[in-house]
């Protein structure tokens, strides 16, 4: 593993009477096995209960915990399991899979917009140049490939390479801030 850069972010916050800690960590890290390095962002909460113990309340992609408290992480929230490029996890296969491309799934456009970080709009107008450009799949022509030369045609590759170089940024702007 190589990590090219992390930052914990801790802040201790109280909801009905009982005293919580959240700890949040933010990394660009490349793991072997990977092509890419991957941004990645969780945390932990723990509830500090009147007898002195720790309790784990939870733990993971604790995402709107993490926005909650702190606010100026969005966009490391936003590009959670990217690559170092900004590319979404999978990100053309699971765009066909989320727009209903995939024999026996429905569309989900609140998804797919999250997946590609666009508006709903702006996924609702991607599958439907899809379904007007492309039509039927087949083995030549698959869902994943039309959605990849889609996002291209959309400029996303750009779009999520500038989310990337912001969040590069944010990363080593907070790792010198130490």
């Amino acid at each position: 593993m190589k990590l090219l850069a992390a930052k914990e972010w801790n802040k201790m916050f109280y909801e009905n009477g009982q005293k919580y800690r959240i700890q949040v960590r933010a990394e660009l890290v490349h793991r072997e096995g990977n092509s890419n390095a991957y941004f990645a962002i969780t945390g932990d909460i723990i509830r500090h209960a009147k007898n002195g113990r720790k309790v784990w309340e939870s733990c993971g992609a604790i995402h709107e915990d993490i926005i909650k408290h702190f606010p100026q992480l969005q966009l490391l929230v936003d590009i959670h399991l990217s690559d170092e490029d900004g590319v979404p996890m999978h990100a053309y296969a699971n765009a066909a899979y989320w727009a209903g491309h995939d024999k026996g799934y429905e569309k989900q456009t609140d998804l797919l917009a999250q997946h590609l970080r666009v508006s709903k709009d702006q996924a609702n107008e991607m599958t439907t140049y899809i379904n007007h450009h492309y039509g039927e799949f087949d083995k030549i022509t698959t869902a994943k490939q039309a959605w990849e030369n889609t996002c291209k045609d959309f400029d996303l590759p750009n779009y999520w390479f500038e989310q990337a170089r912001l969040a590069k940024a944010l990363l080593n702007e907070m790792e010198t801030a130490k």
